[in-house]
């Protein structure tokens, strides 16, 4: 049987390309960046501080409890929470 955490790890839940033009909603695990990419808005509670006015390069991969993210450049693959 798979629990959350295994479907979460292996994408099971889905998940939503972001792009400037494409911000998202929801309930997100983790964010892989597949373009190098900037943050002009992040939603996440239990972040300290903040991820704008940063570049994050392709490959960089956030985990987190993250319900809105859009994009100032860049292309983000969000995952879905269980």
């Amino acid at each position: 049987m798979t629990n959350k955490i295994d479907k979460q790890s292996f994408g099971q839940n889905g998940a939503v390309v972001v792009t400037p033009s494409i911000p998202a909603t929801g309930s997100f695990c983790a964010l892989q960046v597949l373009e190098e990419a900037n943050f002009s808005a992040i939603s996440w509670s239990e972040l300290e501080g903040s991820l704008t006015g940063f570049s994050f390069p392709a490959g960089t991969v956030i985990y987190g409890q993250i319900t809105a993210l859009t994009l100032s450049s860049g292309k983000v693959l969000a995952y879905k929470q269980v």
